[in-house]
């Protein structure tokens, strides 16, 4: 069964904090609502760009109900962030161990298979994001499962070219993974993890 516990997002070009919540374990069902509530406007957004002939991201083809098997599955946690009713982001980690590339051998780290922005949020696909900070909110909310699972808060993931410059931010870039479609992997030590988790307080 799903908790919740608190979180914060910004209203996008503003300084105001609006209070959120993060939904620790999504079910099915509630991925496939937050799929079809988002996508109408994922859609929209995407024939606005067509017409004005402007790029994609590079995520547009992601699709949430196709993901939603992988809860059949002990090993996969889906998680979110609500605010005002609606979901603001989710991601889906994986909690099979995998071995650190930074910290000490043998280490294991919570492995982050997708991470996404409400489309409303995005400011590749709109003028005016609603709210900012789902992907800070969302990586806090990873490093404290990982920490659950006694990993130390130890986390890991593959990164599209145009998030490249918001992870290496928090996270050691290891280049590209020429067994992962030669996306750059990411890696956040325990160390950059305590000092993430400070630098929200």
């Amino acid at each position: 069964m799903s908790s919740r516990r608190k979180s914060r997002l910004k209203r996008a070009g503003k300084k105001e904090l609006v209070a959120a919540e993060i939904v620790d374990a999504l079910s099915k069902d509630e991925l496939l609502a937050t799929h079809l509530d988002w996508e109408p406007e994922r859609l929209q957004a995407l024939r606005e760009l067509l017409d004005a002939k402007e790029p994609w991201p590079e995520h547009w083809h992601w699709d949430w109900s196709k993901k939603a098997g992988l809860l059949d599955f002990m090993a996969y946690r889906c998680m979110g962030i609500e605010c005002e009713g609606r979901m603001q982001g989710l991601l889906m980690a994986s909690t099979i161990a995998r071995s650190s590339r930074v910290g000490p051998t043998g280490k294991a780290v919570l492995y982050v298979e997708y991470i996404e922005s409400a489309p409303w949020n995005l400011k590749d696909l709109v003028d005016e994001p609603k709210f900012s900070g789902v992907g800070i909110a969302l990586l806090e909310a990873a490093i404290e499962l990982s920490e659950e699972e006694g990993f130390g808060g130890r986390i890991g993931l593959h990164s599209l070219p145009q998030s490249e410059a918001f992870y290496r931010k928090y996270m050691t870039d290891l280049g590209p993974d020429p067994n992962h479609q030669g996306l750059h992997y990411f890696e956040m030590s325990a160390e950059q993890a305590r000092l993430f988790l400070e630098g929200r307080k």
